[in-house]
Formats: C-alpha cells, structure tokens, sequence
C-alpha cells in the first residue's frame, strides 16, 4: 500500500512513506457514513449517551481527511499533529461507549442489575474515568510525537504506551465483566429472552476484540526504536489501525443499542400499563 520513505523525494517530509491519498479517502467516506448514521438514530431513539459514540466516529473521520491534506502537505506539522492526535485519542470514546452500554444491559436484563459483584451505575463510574485517564495520558503523549527533538520523541513514546497500557487493562477487565454478564444471564435465565439483546452482545465482543487488537499494535508502534517496522509500512496503520477500528462503528449502525433498550422500555411500560390497569 505505500513504499518506504528511501523512495521519498525529500528528506523534510513527515512521512515516512509514501501514504496513500485513495485510502485515506476511502476511509474517510466510511467512517463519515458511519458517524452520519449514528447522529441520525440518535434522534431516532432518544438516547443521547449515542453521543460518544457518535464522538469516536468524528474523530476518526476528522482525523483521516487531515490525513488527506496531510498527503498533499507532507512537510507540514500543522496537519500531520492533530491528525496523529485525533486518530490516536478516537478509540477511547469508542471503548467509552462500550463501558456505557453494558452497564444499560446489565441494568436492563438482570434483575440483580450487577455483573462480576460490580453494580450497572458502577461499571460506568469505574470504567469511564478509567477511559478519561488513559485518554489524557495518550494525549499528553501524542504532542511530543511530532518533535523534531529525538528525546522529546522518546517521552511521547513512553507516555503513549503508558496511556494504551491503561486502555488495555481496563479493556481486557471490561471483556471478563461482559463475559460474566453472558454466563450470568444463561444461568438464572438459560436461553429465554437471550434473543432479545444477544446481537448487541456480540458486537460488544467484537469490538472489544477490534480495541484490544489496535491498542497491542500501537504499543509495540511505539515501543520499537525510531524509526520501526510498524511505523515505516502503511499498510500496518490500515490493517491493524484503521480497519479494526471501521467495524466498532458499523457494527451499532445495524444492532444499535438505542433500539434494544427503547423496544425493552416499551415492554415494561406496556406491562406496568396492563398491570395497572388490571387493578382499576
């Protein structure tokens, strides 16, 4: 997909290869639909939490068309830093917005309303902030990464892989919660009802799986000496970056969360409906 910068036509360039301008195109569109859609059910279904999500999604987008003027711009740190930065930071309100939407099926569909002894209100409160720090760590790092200074370089790797060494603990915590939430259900409930939310279960696996993969990639990225393997071939950023990352967005387009619980809700005020209405 793209050649090493040996190829390149100057040594001041940013790059270090030769980035394709079509991909970043097409990932750009994508990920513009993506996030389109999203805003749409939004409104659909009244749950504004979506919102996070919907921020991953602009980021991302935002990110890969400065990736496109970063093509055309290739010795400019004006479009090459914020496109690192957002691209970089966008997975943690993807990962935020997972945390946010277990916490709503465990609320929804356990009785119990916990999951690994951690209460539905509790996997937000611990997992979010825990979001929020790696979040600033990351993105205290990402600013030194674009420095012409070998050590200041240095320092932004080391804090970059600290951020993502957060996300990935927390991440890999979350997956065990989501699991025990599965196993939970299936032992009060079996498979009854299971149909109900299991399709946005699974893509909460599946994005779990997508976040940890293109989290383990950044920081073997960046804990390789300057300038490494994975940062000299493009094709690493779209396989393991910017492909992983495109389905934890689609996947909501087509089993979105706001649909499940607002069709759960319906349920329950029809029920409480009846139930009154039966005492009259």
């Amino acid at each position: 997909m793209a050649s090493d910068k040996n190829d390149s036509n100057g040594d001041d360039e940013i790059w270090l290869y030769h980035p394709s301008k079509a991909a970043a195109i097409l990932f750009a569109i994508l990920y513009g639909i993506t996030t389109l859609l999203h805003i749409i059910q939004m409104y659909l279904t009244r749950k504004w939490y979506c919102s996070v999500l919907i921020m991953g999604g602009l980021w991302e987008t935002t990110g890969h068309i400065l990736r496109i003027i970063s093509v055309d711009n290739s010795d400019s740190v004006g479009y090459y830093s914020p496109m690192l930065t957002l691209i970089v930071l966008a997975p943690a309100w993807i990962a935020a917005f997972d945390y946010m939407t277990l916490g709503r099926l465990i609320n929804t569909f356990l009785p119990s309303k916990s999951a690994l002894g951690l209460r539905a209100r509790r996997i937000t409160l611990i997992f979010v902030p825990f979001d929020i720090l790696s979040f600033v760590v990351q993105g205290s790092g990402s600013g030194f990464l674009v420095s012409s200074d070998g050590d200041s370089f240095q320092i932004g790797s080391y804090i970059l892989i600290g951020g993502l060494a957060l996300q990935v603990i927390a991440f890999g915590f979350f997956t065990i919660t989501t699991i025990r939430f599965d196993i939970k259900y299936k032992r009060e409930f079996g498979n009854e009802g299971r149909e109900r939310f299991v399709a946005l279960l699974y893509c909460l696996y599946v994005s779990c799986l997508c976040i940890l993969v293109r989290s383990l990639f950044r920081i073997a990225e960046f804990a390789e000496d300057y300038p490494g393997t994975l940062s000299k071939k493009e094709v690493y950023f779209y396989v393991l970056e910017a492909v992983p990352m495109l389905p934890t967005l689609v996947m909501f387009n087509f089993w979105h969360p706001g649909t499940v619980l607002m069709r759960e809700e319906r349920k329950r005020n029809a029920t409480v409906a009846a139930a009154a209405g039966a005492g009259v």
